[in-house]
């Protein structure tokens, strides 16, 4: 069987029509012949018996390059290729390597078996989604995922979640992403003025900060000989705003932090008696731990309170 068309028709509806012919007459057990040439003659070889599968096999060997071919047949079977490819794609196949593929995988429904696959990698750490990197660049909207573990045993008490129980139990441990002492910062602590001259030590940070009141923050100056660090509970002050790192991401990516003291606090964070000149100025540099809210912070830290 031969197929006659017009030069102009475009290259996808050609490869719609080869891959329509060809699965038709294999499946009526009769032979056909398929041919592309210049002329826009469209020809395909098919014998009697012989299955798609080793149909799309003589395809992709014809298109398949060679060392030994010339510039001309290389770009030939270049293009035959894509046709060939976009044929596929047309039925829903494509090849792993190709960007459309995640495209497509994106307008999967949950409940396909496919994307319980996708899930069951993912879960394996395997492929694509193998360590280390596995979560590393992931944004705020992963998040959403690991809140919704949180709203599953709400609604599922006896539900069984062993990453939520694994996240919970690192948390009261205080182990991995939870320790806080895998968040030592350097901080500048500045001297604020109280006009309500507070006789007990306070620490402040900005109203727009992350830093909320009610969280524990275990401070010592640096370059000090005592490793002794004074507990203090953040409060915000509505006229303090020049506390630099305002959000987490700003924090954990090292922008510079500031916490305002207030006198008492400044004393005993930097004596008078010890105090180098930036200090008498108002200024010194402090490290940082910072507590989750209303939790206890470890022992042999010294309360300012």
């Amino acid at each position: 069987m031969r197929v006659e068309s017009l030069k102009n028709i475009s290259i996808s509806i050609l490869s719609v029509a080869l891959a329509v012919v060809a699965v038709f007459a294999l499946k009526s057990g009769k032979d056909v012949t398929v041919k592309v040439s210049k002329n826009g003659t469209i020809e395909l070889d098919a014998r009697e018996g012989q299955s798609l599968t080793q149909l799309l096999d003589k395809g992709f060997e014809a298109v398949e390059a060679n060392p030994e071919d010339s510039a001309e047949t290389t770009a030939r079977k270049l293009s035959d290729m894509r046709a060939l490819t976009r044929t596929l794609k047309s039925h829903g196949y494509y090849a792993l390597n190709d960007s459309d593929l995640v495209h497509e995988i994106r307008g999967l429904e949950k409940e396909d078996p496919l994307s319980a696959g996708l899930r069951d990698v993912l879960y394996d750490l395997e492929g694509p989604f193998s360590l280390p990197g596995t979560l590393r660049g992931a944004d705020s909207r992963m998040w959403q995922a690991i809140a919704d573990l949180y709203e599953g045993i709400k609604s599922e008490p006896l539900g069984d979640s062993q990453l939520f129980a694994t996240l919970y139990t690192n948390f009261i441990q205080q182990e991995t992403v939870f320790s806080p002492f895998k968040h030592e910062v350097t901080a500048e602590g500045v001297l604020l003025h109280d006009a309500n001259g507070n006789e007990k030590p306070m620490v402040y940070t900005c109203p727009d900060s992350f830093l909320k009141p009610g969280i524990t923050v275990l401070i010592k100056p640096t370059g000090g000989s005592s490793n002794i660090m004074r507990q203090f509970t953040v409060r915000q002050d509505p006229v303090f705003h020049a506390c630099a790192a305002r959000t987490p991401f700003e924090f954990l990516s090292g922008s510079e932090m500031k916490l305002g003291l207030n006198r008492v606090a400044f004393d005993q964070l930097f004596p008078p008696r010890t105090a180098n000149a930036e200090q008498f100025q108002g200024r010194g540099t402090l490290s940082v731990i910072i507590y989750p809210r209303n939790t206890q912070p470890a022992l042999f830290a010294s309360s300012a309170e």
